[in-house]
């Protein structure tokens, strides 16, 4: 049904157990997985534009080297799995580049968690996932565990 599927992840709790159902369900449906963690230093950029450049620099690096760590999460259960798998790693808006990532690479289905790291937004559907459903062209399963 699902050919190539785009899997985002924020590194979190809940996150990672989404990348492992996702992982699963593409094992069993013969799927190959597209792995995408944003490195999103814009969210910061208040904060960090009183530090100065320098600041700013480290900060990137940090959130960049955070999101290589979460998308090798990915590579890793999928290799192990057998799961086909790539995996991406770009800077921007989240929710508009996971869709952007999804479209380029024709993915039929984007697989996320049903909310990430945010204090308030845990307690709802996080503001990411929101985005994305409100803005993609193509359809969104939204994982969320049981507690």
């Amino acid at each position: 049904m699902f050919k190539t599927i785009l899997l985002a992840t924020d590194g979190s709790e809940l996150s990672d157990k989404a990348v492992q159902a996702a992982v699963e369900f593409a094992r069993s449906n013969g799927s190959k997985i597209i792995g995408i963690s944003v490195a999103e230093v814009y969210s910061y950029f208040p904060v960090t534009t009183m530090g100065g450049a320098e600041d700013l620099r480290l900060l990137a690096d940090a959130v960049k080297q955070q999101a290589e760590e979460n998308v090798q999460k990915i590579a890793d259960l999928a290799k192990e799995a057998k799961v086909a798998c790539e995996v991406h790693t770009p800077k921007g808006w989240c929710a508009q580049e996971i869709i952007k990532t999804a479209e380029q690479h024709h993915c039929d289905v984007i697989f996320m968690a049903s909310h990430g790291r945010t204090g308030v937004n845990k307690l709802l559907l996080g503001s990411e996932t929101q985005k994305v459903l409100a803005y993609s062209h193509i359809p969104v399963i939204v994982y969320k565990a049981v507690a």
